[in-house]
């Protein structure tokens, strides 16, 4: 596998994060998710609002073909093999204030990255999608308008590439290179 890496000493949790779209048959048990929603609930929020919700659905069970039905038929071909889908929302609203919460998406990507963390360093793999159809998931789960529908978080232990469709698996086996921090990261002063 192609798997550009930093050359600085990263946690293995962090530096062995990638998105599978392989995903073997190997289920989440109980605990396993339970572990990885933990790390989630344990994610800094703007005033401790905690605006993120999970839908979870597990493949063959409860919401899961609805939240299947929603997703881009392009996502829908691989992630239908992966025994859990979340849903990721926020509610807008800061309770303490009865305003908008501006910062919700942000803690919403903290919480979900303390996800993706954890389940990395138990060996599984999590793949976020923006290729969804927010209508068609709030219609199919009744989602109040109050809450923004983010993303569907694909989980599961990492499978055979050769199981994919021909055009995913060289993207499968090839890791995404990042950008360098010099074009990331501004000191004293931004540099657009």
């Amino acid at each position: 596998m192609n798997e550009p890496r930093s050359t600085l000493g990263l946690l293995p949790a962090i530096a062995g994060r990638y998105s599978p779209r392989a995903y073997s048959d190997r289920p989440v048990t109980d605990e396993e998710l339970t572990l990885v929603l933990e790390a989630a609930r344990w994610a800094p929020s703007s005033m401790n609002e905690q605006p993120w919700r999970f839908l979870v659905t597990r493949r063959d069970g409860e919401g899961h073909a609805a939240l299947l039905d929603g997703l881009d038929h392009s996502n829908r071909i691989w992630a239908e093999k992966a025994p859990v889908l979340m849903l990721a929302l926020v509610h807008r609203i800061l309770h303490r204030l009865n305003a908008e919460n501006h910062h919700a998406r942000h803690d919403l990507g903290l919480a979900v990255g303390q996800l993706g963390v954890q389940a990395t360093s138990m060996g599984m793999g999590m793949h976020q999608l923006g290729g969804f159809s927010p209508a068609k998931v709030r219609a199919a789960f009744a989602i109040p308008e109050v809450y923004d529908l983010v993303t569907v978080i694909v989980l599961g232990w990492p499978g055979d590439a050769a199981g994919l469709p021909q055009h995913l698996q060289e993207r499968e086996r090839t890791r995404s290179a990042r950008k360098p921090l010099a074009e990331l990261v501004h000191y004293g002063r931004f540099k657009p």
